[in-house]
This record gives structure tokens, C-alpha cells and sequence, in this order.
């Protein structure tokens, strides 16, 4: 959760899926907004931002992200909020603001081992082949 989820403001805590947007506030800086137009607050760890929308920014490795790219949340504790960019390096997520991102799940599903989906693709050719001779 970033700092600004300890301010005196309506605020909820971000649910999977939760679509939020980074805006910017004079007085507390960026911060995520959900679905209910109110503060989100995300988990400390195993955060993972997917980006939905991207915005105009002055940072050089921000300005390259696009729709569909995931980026891990790094809290700091004396710092701001932070994501972990592709390179491997972090922004402030003040260099975010006007994105648009979409809060998923922790760990993503193992991908599928090849043979099982060889073998399926080869099946599914039998299948076919045995359903075409006897029409």
C-alpha cells in the first residue's frame, strides 16, 4: 500500500481485476484511483500491475510500456511508490500518471508443457481425419 492510503480520504482495498488510474494531487501526490472513484490500495508484495491505457510522461523507459505489459509494484519504505520496470529498474509512480491499470493476480498460471500440447494438436488431427472418412 502506498503512502497514500493512510490519508483521511475514502478508500477501499483493490480487488483482482480492479481496473485503477494513477492521478496526481498537489497535496499527496500520485496516487491510485479504483473502479469506485476512491483511493485503491494495493498489497505490498506480489502486487502486478497490468497497464490498460498509457499516458504522455517524461520518463525515457515509461514512454516505451505498452497496453498489455505487466510490471511488478515495489513499495519502499522511505521512498514512494515504485514499479519494477521491464529493464529491471524502478519508477516513481509519479511518472505514471493518466495510466490506466488493471490489478492482477499474484502468480501467474504455469504455462503447458509441450509434448501435452503436441500430443492434443495430434489428436485433434486424428479426430478429424477419422470424422472425415466416414462422411
Amino acid at each position: 500500500m502506498g503512502a497514500y492510503c493512510r490519508v483521511p480520504l475514502p478508500r477501499h482495498f483493490a480487488t483482482e481485476g480492479e481496473t485503477l488510474q494513477v492521478l496526481w494531487s498537489d497535496y499527496y501526490g500520485a496516487a491510485l484511483f479504483g473502479d469506485r472513484r476512491e483511493i485503491a490500495c494495493v498489497p505490498h508484495r506480489g502486487c502486478r500491475l497490468e497497464i490498460v491505457a498509457t499516458a504522455a510522461t517524461g520518463h525515457r523507459e515509461v514512454q516505451r510500456l505498452l497496453p498489455g505489459q505487466v510490471l511488478h509494484y515495489a513499495r519502499v519504505f522511505w521512498l514512494f511508490d515504485r514499479l519494477v520496470l521491464p529493464s529491471g529498474r524502478t519508477a516513481d509512480l509519479g511518472h505514471f500518471v493518466g495510466f490506466t491499470f488493471r490489478l492482477t493476480p499474484a502468480t501467474i498460471p504455469p504455462l503447458p508443457i509441450e509434448e501435452l500440447v503436441v500430443r492434443r494438436a495430434r489428436a485433434a488431427q486424428r479426430e478429424m481425419r477419422q470424422h472425415s472418412v466416414l462422411h
